[in-house]
């Protein structure tokens, strides 16, 4: 034997299947946009940030070399009154460029560091949605779709089995039971007139 439903409120599938659209649309949108954001971030990495550091490094350690051969320069070669000449100011600037290229290699690292921490993250990130993802694009708008059809047959259903009032009275031509007893007794042949004394005698005679 099928089972029966109890449906009390065709109006509760109906908001039901209002709020699965609008909960498959917000989460389908919020699912895009962290991917997306992701997305962007690791490509900032891989090519922004990445040829950026890669040129300071570049341009870092040129203006360490040039540091380096002023100060040289400064103490090979002596003053006018044959004095070893002071390379202060070259060596202070020698030490800001080397403290310089520093970052820029400790940046150029991370950027590859994090570049690949992030390639992972992306992957184990795809993975933990995918059944997610699959139930936004394609179980959840399966499942509006039938409950539409349901709610069409429930009402199609209801119309059909549309009760008539108890109190409504019967139209003319009603084959109802009250109408049926009127009919049969209005349609009853009627009885023979009772014989009076004059028609008693008269057939005694």
């Amino acid at each position: 034997m099928a089972e029966k439903a109890a449906v009390e409120s065709v109006d509760g599938i109906k908001l039901f299947r209002i709020g699965l659209i609008k909960f498959a649309a917000t989460a389908g949108v919020a699912l895009a946009d962290a991917e997306a954001e992701v997305s962007r971030t690791l490509m900032w990495l891989e090519n922004e940030a990445r040829s950026h550091w890669d040129g300071q490094l570049r341009k870092r350690h040129e203006l360490v070399e040039r540091c380096k051969e002023s100060v040289r320069m400064k103490k090979l070669f002596k003053d006018s009154a044959g004095r070893q000449q002071s390379a202060i100011d070259e060596e202070k600037a020698l030490a800001t460029a080397q403290r310089a290229l520093a970052e820029a290699m400790e940046k150029a690292n991370n950027v590859k560091k994090y570049t690949r921490v992030l390639q992972k993250e992306l992957q184990m990130y795809k993975g933990g949605v995918t059944r997610l993802s699959t139930d936004v694009s394609s179980v959840l708008p399966q499942g509006a779709l039938e409950l539409g059809a349901i709610v069409e047959a429930l009402e199609a259903y209801s119309d059909l089995q549309m009760p008539e009032s108890s109190g409504t009275p019967q139209s003319v031509g009603s084959t109802g039971p009250m109408t049926r007893a009127v009919d049969e007794e209005a349609t009853k042949p009627a009885p023979p007139p009772a014989a009076t004394a004059e028609t008693r005698n008269a057939n005694d005679e």
